[in-house]
């Protein structure tokens, strides 16, 4: 998944379960829950749309996958972090005086919009121009064609020259959970959701949460909560097979080779 990390948690997977390799598979945030409900990998981290205040249904936008999986639909949904949205600014903008932007303080600007937006939230008061990705956006920020407004950690994939990032606090947040099919689990799931997790070798086993919203973060690094780091996480498929795997960012190709994968 674009703007995770999940060299750390292979690094300690390689440390706790040496003869059960972890196969970390890249992909797009919109390919994940396909690729997991195809048997391609066995978990994924998500980016998961913004809980809507009245509990109504929410469609998710366009970088997020067409399904959000739910504990009702048969999904392990274990909620990680909320990630803390920026706004990307030109580094001669007037946003850059103050170190946190109120939304109200984006009325009147123009917002960059791209098509592979993940948060699916627009302030009010602001003149929308879609673009064609956040890349894209993130170009034209410097030129100073506009602002644009991403999660934290998508801001600092497409940092640019002449930009500068400020956190609005009051934004919704982008929630991150760790989810795989609970008719598939991988015996060592609860092993991975230890380590995404942060907790030690002796801690990680058993008492992994399940939720249908994911929407309690424990953020880090720019997340909201503790420290924040992206990545992929695996789950299992079959009782029997040894190693999970998950989805994570970059090209989407599912499998391939020996070992199993994540996202």
């Amino acid at each position: 998944m674009p703007g995770t990390s999940p060299d750390r948690w292979s690094r300690v997977w390689r440390e706790r379960l040496p003869d059960d390799p972890l196969d970390v598979v890249h992909a797009e945030p919109a390919a994940a829950v396909a690729a997991v409900l195809a048997g391609d990998v066995d978990a994924a981290v998500l980016r998961l749309p913004p809980a809507p205040a009245d509990g109504a249904a929410l469609t998710p936008p366009p970088g997020l996958p067409t399904t959000t999986p739910t504990t009702r639909d048969g999904w392990a949904v274990v909620p990680l972090w909320t990630e803390t949205t920026v706004v990307v600014v030109p580094a001669d903008h007037v946003l850059t005086v103050v170190d946190e932007v109120d939304v109200a303080d984006l009325a009147g600007e123009t917002l960059l919009v791209p098509a592979d937006d993940v948060l699916g939230w627009t302030p009010a008061g602001v003149d929308v121009v879609e673009v064609p990705d956040a890349a894209t956006g993130a170009d034209l920020v410097a030129s100073g064609a506009g602002l644009l407004v991403v999660p934290h950690a998508i801001a600092r994939l497409h940092d640019r020259r002449g930009t500068t990032v400020r956190p609005v606090p009051d934004a919704p947040g982008s929630r991150l959970a760790l989810v795989w099919r609970t008719d598939a689990e991988h015996p060592h799931a609860q092993e991975l959701v230890g380590i995404v997790r942060g907790r030690t070798a002796g801690s990680s086993r058993g008492d992994a949460t399940v939720a249908t919203d994911a929407g309690r973060g424990t953020g880090r690094d720019g997340r909201s909560g503790r420290d924040g780091r992206g990545g992929d996480a695996p789950s299992p498929r079959r009782a029997g097979r040894p190693t999970p795997r998950t989805p994570g960012r970059g090209d989407g190709r599912p499998r391939g080779g020996g070992g199993r994968r994540t996202r």
